[in-house]
């Protein structure tokens, strides 16, 4: 009896501490402004984080997927989605999509609407915000980031 108690108490105990493994998001402090941008962490699925970019009230992105692998479990810790977040303000300020596309050749590729649909849906040059978008393994590896859980 005595084995069977202390197995549950570990296991209890065990799971306690993977389940605090993640500190929760505070909207008022997990943020950084960066090079006139504002990011701003999200909680996602699993104790992991998301992100959103801000240009003023503007939103550019927003990522509550792992942008890597596009799961539902975002990226396990707080120092990645800012390195993350901080290439792709980079790539906004170098007149780059924030994204890297898996495939070279579709890099580049913009696609145009004709004016008239443009002005009918009220987007007079801007493409909205960027939601939950791909991001190549590459620029984890280039930024050091681990992609996986």
């Amino acid at each position: 009896m005595k084995k069977i108690t202390t197995v549950i108490g570990l296991l209890l105990i065990a799971m306690t501490t993977l389940a605090q493994r993640q500190e929760p998001v505070n909207l008022q402090k997990d943020k950084l402004d960066f090079e006139g941008y504002t990011i701003r962490l999200m909680p996602a699925m699993g104790g992991t984080y998301g992100y959103y970019i801000l240009k003023g009230k503007e939103l550019v992105v927003h990522q509550g997927y792992n942008p890597f692998t596009l799961s539902p479990f975002g990226l396990s810790n707080k120092e990645d989605v800012y390195k993350v977040a901080k290439w792709q303000i980079n790539q906004l300020k170098a007149g780059k999509s924030p994204t890297s596309l898996e495939s070279p050749a579709m890099q580049g590729r913009d696609i145009k609407l004709p004016p008239a649909l443009e002005q009918q849906l009220q987007l007079q040059g801007s493409r909205g915000p960027w939601i939950n978008q791909r991001l190549s393994p590459q620029v984890a590896t280039e930024l050091q980031i681990s992609i996986g859980h």
